[in-house]
């Protein structure tokens, strides 16, 4: 029979060495990144996934609505009027220009105002100038 003294060392040794394993286990299981690992391991698959959900595209900002809002109205003056940025063509003169000018929106107006902003540097932007 054994002793009841050395079967309390048996349970508490046993005892000691579960918890030590299972502290190691909740160890790796806490400082694993799963979704990585997952990923890693998962067999590829040429076919497409059926049941997987369509990734979300981010939403423009109110900024970047607003700047391509206003890309798109330049680019219908520049287009609408025959406009041109850089040289001029052969024997054209320019008489109207695409300016955004501060708090407004593009717009076409007079030459001289794309000259001042290009020439004396007056607050706007030049889109270019127009026939």
């Amino acid at each position: 029979m054994v002793h009841p003294q050395v079967m309390s060392r048996r349970v508490t040794a046993q005892l000691g060495l579960a918890a030590l394993g299972l502290a190691v286990v909740l160890v790796i299981a806490l400082t694993t990144d799963w979704s990585r690992t997952s990923e890693a391991t998962a067999p590829e698959s040429t076919a497409p996934a059926t049941s997987a959900a369509p990734t979300a595209k981010a939403r423009p900002t109110k900024a970047q609505r607003q700047a391509a809002r206003r890309s798109a109205a330049v680019q219908k003056l520049l287009d609408g009027h025959g406009c041109w940025m850089g040289q001029a063509p052969d024997g054209v003169a320019p008489t109207h220009a695409v300016v955004t000018l501060p708090g407004s929106e593009p717009a076409l107006v007079a030459a001289d105002v794309g000259f001042g902003i290009w020439l004396e540097g007056d607050p706007g932007v030049l889109h270019g100038f127009c026939p």
